[in-house]
């Protein structure tokens, strides 16, 4: 009975490893019928639009929290598949280099978006109420007048160079390599 109890628990969980792995399957398979089709996909440029932002920094050596006022930028880059702010990750980089030039080294800084100023204002005033009622936290306002986001400018990314590029640079490899293994070895002679 035992060696039946455990038969079909294998049954089951091969049963089930089946069916988790074959939804998996069928999608890499959808996915790679057309290699071409995939690296030709049109990005869509991203869209200038006014935004209002503001920075946050936090450190875990360090029992002080930034938030920086709320800004607008005019020029700011909205990725209009998704609504993200275009290289998101420079803001935040600019506000981390402005906290380290006043000596405030190791933050975690973070920029948070949103055309709607009503909803800038309510994530502004939702993480100003989870840090004021803690505390060992205490809250540095960065004023406008001494720091303030400047736009990043846009730069396309081109992805067709890119794989002509590449393959062009594989089929050389290839080709060097072909070259390598077709010359005839020499061999020592005997004495």
């Amino acid at each position: 009975m035992r060696l039946i109890g455990s038969m079909s628990l294998m049954r089951l969980g091969l049963m089930l490893a089946f069916c988790c792995l074959l939804p998996l399957a069928t999608v890499t398979a959808q996915t790679d019928k057309n290699p071409k089709k995939a690296a030709q996909k049109v990005v869509k440029e991203p869209v200038m639009q006014r935004v209002g932002m503001f920075g946050f920094a936090v450190s875990f050596k360090d029992s002080v929290v930034c938030l920086t006022e709320i800004q607008t930028l005019d020029s700011a880059y909205i990725e209009p598949a998704h609504g993200f702010l275009h290289d998101r990750s420079l803001y935040s980089l600019q506000l981390q280099m402005y906290l380290e030039s006043k000596g405030y080294k190791n933050a975690i800084c973070t920029v948070l978006f949103d055309k709607k100023p009503h909803k800038l204002n309510r994530a502004m005033r939702k993480i100003r109420k989870k840090f004021e009622h803690d505390a060992s936290f205490r809250i540095k306002e960065v004023p406008v007048s001494e720091f303030r986001f400047k736009a990043e400018e846009y730069r396309p990314v081109i992805l067709e160079e890119e794989t002509t590029e590449a393959a062009e640079t594989t089929k050389a490899a290839e080709t060097t390599k072909a070259a390598e293994t077709t010359e005839t070895p020499v061999t020592p002679a005997t004495p």
